[in-house]
């Protein structure tokens, strides 16, 4: 089962992945799936694409899966076959004369220290998403709606049929419950949390 190999220790996904196959590759897609797509996709606005490329480095990884030793060479060539993905995508796009802020990513995409900032970030992003799947519904709805989707109040009160100020409230009390789970964590854990809600 899944679940299972998320209470491996490290080397012995590495050893599944290696020895068992599509079990240890299974785990591993799980555990990095939603984090290499919020990587990505703080450089290709496009979804779909994003999508596309974390297939494309899960593919990648199959191929190679008997050359790791250690989950942290494993990781480091998930966020580098990612990114250089990235780059190709933007870098098509600037060929097919899609008017978007490219030289920007494709700067920051460059500079190694930049996309380590971000996989840090995006792997905070995803502890504090495992707590947010703890929220009642209603509040999980609303702060997936606010802070993944970006809608408005007014947006979200459409969708779910419910008035702005229940919006309100659900997305005050989700972050109040947020900000209590996450009491324990690290620091860097809860400034990401911080940083996620002060952009709204």
């Amino acid at each position: 089962m899944i679940t299972f190999h998320y209470l491996m220790t490290d080397s012995q996904l590495i050893d599944s992945l290696k020895e068992d196959g599509q079990a240890g590759f299974v785990a591993i897609y799980h555990r990095y799936y939603k984090q290499l797509l919020f990587f990505i996709s703080r450089y290709v606005n496009d979804t779909d694409a994003a999508e596309e490329i974390v297939a494309d480095v899960f593919v990648k990884l199959w191929s190679r899966r008997l050359d790791f030793h250690s989950m942290d060479s494993l990781r480091a060539f998930l966020y580098i076959v990612a990114k250089n993905a990235s780059l190709n995508v933007i870098r098509t796009n600037r060929s097919r004369g899609i008017q978007e802020p490219l030289s920007a990513y494709e700067d920051m995409l460059m500079d190694d220290q930049d996309v380590f900032s971000d996989m840090i970030y995006a792997e905070l992003i995803h502890a504090i998403f495992n707590e947010v799947e703890k929220l009642p519904e209603k509040q999980r709805e609303v702060f997936n709606l606010t802070f993944i989707e970006d809608k408005t109040v007014e947006e979200i009160a459409e969708q779910l049929q419910i008035s702005p100020a229940a919006v309100y409230t659900n997305r005050s009390r989700a972050i109040s419950t947020i900000k209590d789970l996450l009491g324990p964590k690290d620091a860097l854990t809860i400034f990401a949390f911080l940083t996620l809600i002060d952009k709204n």
